[in-house]
């Protein structure tokens, strides 16, 4: 049998057993949200999981944008080509009136008839050069201007055409060609030989083909469709859906490239060393003077 223990030291000994159970239950338990040592590489996977949620962020904030948003607009048409009949300017003369010059040996098609024709990138020397190389009043020996056998003929008739925008280019060249070619006041000028020609200006028009490209319309988010459908309904008794030249009015869908009919202006300017009384009555005239180069030049 053991020593037996004194009261004292009985208490000493519940006294140390308290305070390691003190010391124990005061130690903070395990929790994945306390603070933990710094481990191996987690600094590396939490910048990427961070740079994740970034983009996922700018993700969904990009949808909400083209959600909302207006999309690129559709690529621009394409021009349209020149009509065929601008090259043979005859047939866009009245029927009637076609029929009488025709009649009457004045007009005979690219036998007196040189056609030139300007589009909206019509380099501007280069039709002055052209024009003034037919009026008699230049010529360049180097120059690749074809040179057509009306313009050989007594009756020569030029006709200068364009459509659309090539109109504008037109009209300023014709007028700058009359400045250029008129009779100078200088001795040498005084001294040149000069000849008269007349001009004619007709407008009409040309209907054209053009391919649109369009784009799809816009998907509105459920709140836009939420607010829009009260307004819809009650706008539904006073308007109707309509279709135009055959497409739903909802709007074109990507992808899909339509044919357009466009009517644009065609304005052709006669030019000819005789008059044509005809052509008076029906689009007026003008009367310039050309100061032409001397034989030796040629």
């Amino acid at each position: 049998m053991g020593k037996p223990k004194r009261m004292s030291e009985v208490f000493a000994s519940s006294a140390e057993k308290d305070a390691d159970t003190i010391m124990v239950t005061a130690t903070p338990p395990y929790s994945s949200e306390g603070p933990t040592l710094p481990i191996i590489g987690a600094p590396d996977d939490a910048s990427k999981a961070n740079e994740a949620k970034g983009s996922g962020k700018k993700r969904k904030a990009q949808d909400k944008i083209n959600g909302t948003a207006t999309k690129k607009p559709s690529q621009p048409p394409s021009p349209p080509t020149i009509h065929p009949s601008l090259y043979e300017p005859w047939t866009r003369l009245p029927t009637e009136l076609r029929k009488l010059l025709e009649t009457q040996k004045r007009m005979r098609a690219t036998q007196n008839i040189v056609p030139v024709v300007f589009s909206k990138n019509q380099n501007v020397k280069s039709g002055i050069n052209r024009l003034k190389t037919y009026l008699g009043a230049y010529r360049d020996l180097a120059s690749t201007i074809e040179m057509p056998d009306a313009l050989k003929e007594d009756d020569l008739i030029i006709a200068i055409s364009a459509q659309g925008e090539g109109t504008t280019k037109l009209v300023g060249i014709v007028d700058m060609v009359r400045r250029i070619v008129a009779p100078s006041g200088t001795e040498h000028g005084r001294n040149a030989k000069e000849e008269a020609w007349w001009m004619y200006t007709m407008l009409t028009s040309v209907e054209v083909d053009r391919e649109m490209k369009t784009s799809r319309p816009m998907e509105k988010s459920n709140t836009d469709t939420e607010k829009t459908q009260n307004t819809q309904e009650n706008e539904e008794e006073a308007f109707e859906s309509t279709d135009f030249d055959g497409h739903d009015a909802q709007g074109p869908t990507t992808g899909k490239n339509t044919m357009q009919k466009r009517v644009i202006p065609v304005i052709t300017v006669w030019m000819t060393k005789k008059r044509i009384p005809v052509f008076q009555n029906a689009f007026g005239e003008q009367m310039f003077a050309v100061q032409l180069l001397p034989k030796d030049s040629d």
